[in-house]
């Protein structure tokens, strides 16, 4: 129960996340109705989700107003809700909106890698050269080439996604993101289980414990009768 009680927005948000991600992927994968359906359906979900926390959020800030007799100012709490829920209304009543949003995400996508791709090229060549300059070339080279494998691969997956016609198609670019996004999903639902597996263990260590401390007992009684 305490598990629920500590997870449960986290579930929440990691549902919400795996229903981006595969509306993501069916809007990639589909074409015509079926993929205006599927960006509709992303613009809904979020403007739902928008919706219930930050009206939830809203009622509480509310009900700690009237519990404290106006000692907890409402406005300042429930500002940032209001705004939450105005966007929301804005995607629930433009459904092409989360479409739009994402089109926008996977434009800019592309100059952020060749960006960032760059930038780790050149903290890869200053690693290489200090560690020479400091004679600890070998870990600095080990360093260094890792960071120009990363620097590569996100140079030419960069290149490959920008223009209008790019050779990583914008549907599988959709694709990709879709996948990733239901893994993080589910990484975000794993770590919520990590305490019970470390419980679990130190459980069965505990028993173990108190078995040997049984099985010492009884050789020390044996041993004191004869």
């Amino acid at each position: 129960m305490e598990l629920v009680k500590k997870s449960f927005s986290k579930w929440i948000i990691s549902a919400i996340i795996l229903v981006i991600g595969i509306l993501c992927i069916v809007a990639g994968a589909a074409s015509g109705e079926a993929q205006q359906g599927a960006y509709d359906g992303i613009s809904m979900t979020i403007g739902i989700s928008l919706i219930v926390v930050s009206s939830l959020s809203i009622l509480v800030a509310l009900a700690a107003t009237i519990i404290s007799k106006g000692k907890a100012p409402f406005v300042v709490t429930a500002i940032g809700s209001a705004v939450a829920l105005a966007l929301g209304i804005l995607f629930v009543v433009d459904n092409s909106l989360g479409g739009t949003l994402i089109w926008l995400l996977l434009n800019f996508v592309p100059y952020l890698m060749l960006v960032s791709g760059s930038i780790l090229a050149v903290d890869g060549i200053l690693i290489l050269v200090f560690g020479f300059v400091n004679k600890n070339a070998k870990e600095a080279m080990i360093a260094a080439i890792v960071e120009f494998v990363f620097a590569a691969i996100t140079i030419v997956l960069g290149a490959l996604m920008i223009g209008n016609d790019p050779v990583i198609s914008r549907n599988a670019q959709i694709i990709i993101f879709g996948v990733i996004l239901i893994l993080y999903s589910l990484l975000i639902c794993a770590s919520t289980l990590l305490p019970l597996v470390g419980n679990s263990k130190t459980v069965i260590d505990v028993k173990v414990t108190e078995v040997n401390d049984d099985n010492t007992e009884s050789t020390e009684e044996n041993k004191d009768n004869e």
